[in-house]
This record gives structure tokens, C-alpha cells and sequence, in this order.
């Protein structure tokens, strides 16, 4: 912790963690936090390292953060030409994002560094920790991801969602997702009115995460006038920016559906919405967790670990979501699941209520107050 003047401290704070909204939003909302706390006395710098493909190239510059960029890519789950050349090409990827990694932590020189999971954190992370920079990790899921993994054993802190990683990882502090703090609520007519729907029939809001998802929307293409036509709903659907023209195209003259590619105002959309279906990442249910929404989730069959669906099963457990698995979306499950919620308003409502019960609204506050106490304690 840098010396301004004789009273003042300068933190320089490093972050990494993109890729998805999954791992960029709880750093997001970490570095909300970091800006509260600023004062006279105390200070702070911020240097997030990321990748042009990932949503932080395009979230982080309109927030104002100091943004840079490595070369590393995801390794692709696919066939195609193009991921098998993105596969060959990983090794020499890692080797030259380390080495930028390299210089751009030795040119910021952070007091500390913190991680919140995804392949953009790798590099520099593990730059760091050479570099004997304090490490803090965020490990949002219950099966911890790689970075976490490798790095666990040279993390002054790993903070987590879910008390059953301990299972996985036995130092861990459970303070839940960090949520930023755009996610406000608003009454739900005006949320209805945001989205151009009617304020007596029952809201699902449909989304597959930032990107959307093929299958889910594949299968809500086939199914939605059906659902719109026997049940007294309407729909919110994210569909993501690749199948939106050919699906707003398709349903234009149903007025019971709201189609978007994106939606930046997630608190409107929770708020307007009575039920909620999506994949499961940690970030997704924390957020319907924080709501109190009835859920149904789809977890991603192809996740690393398989832990949407590891995540979706705390859920299930506690009586808050139903799980569809995607091999089963074509089955009546989600026409006799959705059903039994839109028609049963008291299962909708305990559902609701145990989802609330899962929320921790304070999560960025109990981190950064445990940083700000470890890096304090560190300087003495």
C-alpha cells in the first residue's frame, strides 16, 4: 500500500475475470464497492486485465475503468475448423499472455490482486502470485473452476457462493455472489410498462445467459403460442444477439411476447417478471435469489464440471427452482412444470420465498471489508 503524502494511502488493485457475465459482473460489483469506500485518507487505483472477445471489451470502457488486454482464448468444446484451430493455437495464446501479463503487472505494481474465475484470470494470476502480489480469489460456482484450483494454494483469500465447496476446497470464507449495484427494483406495473406487456397476466422472463442459448431458444420458438394461447402469461425473451432478427421476425404479431437481444437493465426485467427461466450459472441465482423469483432451470450440459448443473441442485434443494435437464426440453416437462406454477399461485409464492432465503445482498461489502482488514493487517 503506496504512500501518497504522510497521511494518505494509495491501493493499487489489480482484477481479472471475464470472458462472461458470470465472471465479470461480481468483479464489477467488487470494484463498485472499492469506489465507496474511497476517502481523503485512502485511495485507489485499478488496472483490469481482460481479452477483446470477451464482454468485458465492451462493458468496461462506458464504466471507466483502466482496461487491458491479453491474447488468451477459452479452449473450444467444439469441432468446427475454427475451434480446433483455436484449440492448436492455445499453447502459444498462454505463453503470450503470460508474458503480457508480465509487463503490465510490473508497470501498474498493485498491492493486490483479486480473481474472479474464467480463462481471462489465468495468466495474470498466475503472474501475480510469481510475483508474490497478494491474491484474492471469488469462486462463484460449487465445483471451482481451474484458475481456482491451481491457484488455491497461494490465495490469501478464497471467498465463495456456495458453502458446499467446501467439499472441493477447504479454506474458503462463504460470503455469497457480489451484485452490482445497478440491480435496483422497481414496482412491478412499471416494470410491465418498460416492456410494453399487460399488467394481468402472469410474467416469465426467458433468457440463456449474456449470450442466449441455442437449444432454449429453440425450443421456445416451437412452444411459445402454444403457452401464450392455453395460460394466462406473456413473456419477456432474451434471445441473444445471434437468432434475434429470425425470432422477432417470427412472433411479431404476438403481443404477449417482449423480444430483445440484451437486456442492460436486468433489475427492470427481474422486477417485471413473476417467473424466471434460464440456465443456471452462479450469477444467474444469485440474482434470483436476491428477487425472491420461482425458477425453472436448464443447466448448461456442456459446463465446465458440470457445474450449472451442481449449482442448480442447491437450488432444487431448498425448494426455490425445478430443474429441466436440456436433453429432456422436448419431453412435456416444461409444459407440466410451467403449468403447475403460472396455475398454483401458493407453490409460486413458497418458491419465491425460498429463494429469498438463499439471498445475500451484502456479499461485496463482507468481501472488501475482509481485503481492506487482510491488506491493513499485512502493512502493521
Amino acid at each position: 500500500m503506496a504512500d501518497k503524502s504522510a497521511d494518505q494511502k494509495l491501493l493499487k488493485i489489480l482484477i481479472a475475470g471475464g470472458g462472461t457475465g458470470g465472471h465479470l459482473f461480481p468483479a464489477i460489483a467488487l470494484l463498485e464497492e472499492f469506489r465507496t469506500r474511497g476517502s481523503e485518507n485512502l485511495k485507489f487505483e485499478f488496472l483490469f486485465i481482460g481479452t477483446e472477445h470477451g464482454l468485458e471489451s465492451s462493458v468496461l470502457p462506458n464504466l471507466g475503468y483502466h482496461f487491458r488486454k491479453i491474447w488468451i482464448r477459452g479452449f473450444q468444446r467444439g469441432f468446427s475448423p475454427r475451434d480446433i484451430l483455436v484449440n492448436l493455437l492455445f499453447p502459444v495464446r498462454l505463453l503470450v499472455s503470460l508474458v503480457q501479463s508480465y509487463f503490465l503487472i510490473r508497470q501498474f505494481d498493485p498491492d493486490l490482486a483479486i480473481g474472479t474465475g474464467g480463462y481471462t484470470a489465468g495468466p495474470p494470476l498466475r503472474i501475480a502470485a510469481m510475483l508474490k502480489v497478494p491474491i484474492f480469489l471469488h469462486e462463484q460456482n460449487v465445483f471451482p473452476g481451474k484458475t481456482t484450483r491451481m491457484l488455491s494454494k497461494r490465495a490469501k483469500r478464497i471467498y465463495t457462493s456456495f458453502e458446499d465447496t467446501r467439499e472441493y476446497i477447504d479454506n474458503i470464507i462463504c460470503y455469497g455472489t457480489p451484485l452490482r449495484r445497478s440491480l435496483e427494483s422497481v414496482p412491478r406495473e412499471q416494470g410491465i410498462q418498460f416492456f410494453e406487456l399487460q399488467n394481468g397476466l402472469t410474467t416469465i422472463f426467458i433468457f440463456g445467459g449474456s449470450q442466449g442459448s441455442r437449444a432454449i431458444n429453440n425450443y421456445w420458438r416451437e412452444h411459445l403460442d402454444n403457452f401464450t394461447a392455453r395460460l394466462t402469461c406473456q413473456f419477456i425473451w432474451q434471445t441473444g444477439q445471434n437468432d434475434f432478427e429470425e425470432i422477432k421476425f417470427r412472433f411479431a404479431e404476438n403481443p404477449n411476447v417482449y423480444i430483445t437481444p440484451f437486456i442492460h437493465e436486468m433489475g427492470i426485467a427481474y422486477s417485471a417478471s413473476d417467473i424466471i427461466i434460464s440456465r443456471a450459472g452462479a450469477l444467474t441465482l444469485a440474482e434470483l435469489c436476491l428477487y425472491g423469483k420461482p425458477s425453472i432451470l436448464i443447466p448448461l450440459p456442456t459446463a465446465a464440471g458440470n457445474h450449472q448443473e451442481i449449482n442448480a441442485r442447491i437450488m432444487e434443494k431448498e425448494g426455490a427452482s425445478i430443474i429441466i435437464p436440456q436433453k429432456n426440453l422436448n419431453s412435456e416437462l416444461m409444459e407440466i412444470s410451467l403449468k403447475e406454477i403460472v396455475e398454483n399461485r401458493e407453490k409460486r409464492e413458497q418458491m419465491a420465498q425460498n429463494a429469498k432465503k438463499l439471498a445475500r445482498a451484502d456479499s461485496a461489502k463482507l468481501i472488501v471489508d475482509d481485503i481492506l482488514k487482510t491488506m491493513t493487517s499485512d502493512v502493521r
